[in-house]
């Protein structure tokens, strides 16, 4: 283990070329380009000493990020701009690095001090005047019953104080993506609350609890009922273009909603949230209308 004398706070996007990368294959590409670029990360304890880069949150796979934070703890104090210059020459492709900030190296862990995450979605299968009652019907619940599914073990859970604010919008991703495959789309906005003891809220939740209030199936769903100890069919990898189906089969099978492209806008710390609802600002960018 080597001491660590300073304590960075990067804030990165990850693009299209990245997104489909596993977390552990992500922290392997940053490691690599701290060597690149001779960055004198400090390490961890153990027989196995790691470089000490700590992520507020994973990304989940095939998600797109456009401001997510990870420290970075240097063995050697380096100044802004020598930082900068380092990473820049050897950032893992994929990503981009947005700021840098200098953080005290004893300050509390990144990850408990996340509180919220904000989402941006694409939804093929549904128009946004279908969505937006069914978004202002989960907002008005007093709960959400859902379950979590890992291998074996099923877990309730009330996913309502995990939604924190859930927008419908016409966005120009979905106008694209219904032109596309001639059916209909909505673009879908949402602030997620991180907590220590509730959890975490998950996008893929939010939109499964959308279907459910509309009737409908979501895509995963589907195929995991179709599929639950197989391979996904081969149909079914196809792009959704390939697999629009004529009006006709349309009306013979249960209608779908898919999320066919994801992005986490932000994540958000305690003192930040706090700060921007002190100032009044609106929860969602302005640069879409909101529906909801």
């Amino acid at each position: 283990m080597s001491e660590s004398k300073q304590r960075w706070r990067l804030v990165f996007a990850r693009d299209d070329e990245a997104r489909f990368l596993s977390h552990l294959d992500a922290v392997h590409l940053w490691e690599r380009a701290f060597r690149r670029g001779e960055i004198p990360v400090a390490t961890s304890e153990g027989f196995s000493p790691r470089p000490r880069l700590i992520f507020a949150a994973p990304l989940p796979l095939g998600m797109l990020a456009e401001h997510d934070l990870a420290d970075l703890f240097l063995a050697e104090r380096l100044t802004h701009p020598d930082l900068r210059s380092r990473l820049a020459d050897g950032m893992p492709r994929g990503y981009r690095l947005i700021d840098l900030h200098d953080e005290w190296v004893g300050g509390p862990a990144l990850a408990t001090r996340l509180v919220a995450a904000d989402y941006r979605l694409t939804l093929l299968g549904v128009s946004p005047d279908r969505l937006a009652p069914a978004a202002g019907a989960l907002l008005a619940a007093a709960s959400l019953p859902r379950e979590k599914r890992r291998e074996k073990r099923v877990t309730a859970y009330d996913l309502r104080p995990l939604l924190l604010d859930l927008q419908v919008r016409e966005d120009e991703v979905a106008a694209g993506a219904a032109d596309g495959v001639g059916v209909p789309a909505a673009g879908l906005w949402m602030r997620l609350r991180n907590s220590q003891e509730m959890g975490s809220g998950r996008a893929e939740e939010v939109v499964a609890a959308l279907a459910d209030e509309l009737g409908l199936a979501t895509a995963a769903a589907v195929r995991e009922e179709e599929t639950p100890q197989t391979e996904t069919p081969k149909d079914e990898r196809r792009p959704a273009e390939a697999r629009a189906l004529t009006p006709e089969a349309q009306d013979a099978v249960a209608p779908v909603v898919e999320m066919v492209r994801s992005v986490r806008e932000r994540l958000w710390l305690a003192e930040e949230l706090a700060l921007r609802d002190a100032e009044g600002r609106p929860a969602a960018p302005s640069r879409l209308p909101s529906r909801v």
